[in-house]
């Protein structure tokens, strides 16, 4: 019966695991995370628990999926991708860059540090807005000249850093960077 226990406990603990690799890769939304945990902490019998690794394994085989489409789709590369949707991140205590095509979208950054490398192709819309709420940690974004970009950023104890050639009217795409920044930085860059 001891035997029994630990393998349960062990089962337990390992679905955890995967449940914490899956939200810090944001394939699954912090509400949907903290559901599976209560979840895994009232399993009680054997049934319950091989529920709730079906519904984890569901979770990551729709993931392969998308990646799949993703990165084994032909055409070009605003074609045919389906991560073309609005950028959505929450970091603490750790850093992220990102690439590739870019709508936009919402950063949380907590004691960390998120980079962001974009090009003139990897603006789909010609005005794209990025919303932020920086708490102690910093955001750097390389841009090309031909870019606008817009920073309508609230500091509070904080740096917001651009060269003046971010500021291009004439330019034909533009990024409008809004939100605010608390003891933390932003930092644009012009990326030659």
């Amino acid at each position: 019966m001891g035997s029994l226990v630990v393998t349960t406990e062990e089962r337990k603990e390992k679905l955890a695991d995967k449940l914490s690799t899956q939200y810090s890769l944001n394939r699954i939304s912090l509400e949907e995370y903290e559901r599976l945990v209560r979840y895994s902490q009232n399993v009680e019998t054997d049934k319950e628990l091989t529920i709730l690794e079906k519904i984890i394994e569901g979770h990551e085989t729709a993931e392969v999926k998308n990646e799949e489409k993703i990165f084994f789709s032909s055409g070009t590369r605003n074609n045919n991708r389906v991560d073309t949707e609005p950028l959505n991140h929450f970091t603490v205590l750790s850093n992220r860059k990102t690439t590739g095509p870019f709508t936009g979208g919402n950063i949380m950054n907590v004691l960390g540090e998120h980079k962001i490398i974009i090009t003139e192709d990897d603006l789909i819309n010609d005005d794209t807005t990025l919303n932020v709420l920086i708490l102690l940690g910093s955001l750097i974004v390389h841009v090309p000249e031909n870019i606008d970009v817009d920073i309508r950023v609230l500091p509070i104890l904080a740096d917001i850093s651009a060269p003046d050639k971010t500021r291009n009217k004439n330019a034909r795409k533009s990024l409008t960077i809004s939100g605010n920044v608390v003891l933390g930085n932003i930092n644009i860059k012009i990326k030659k």
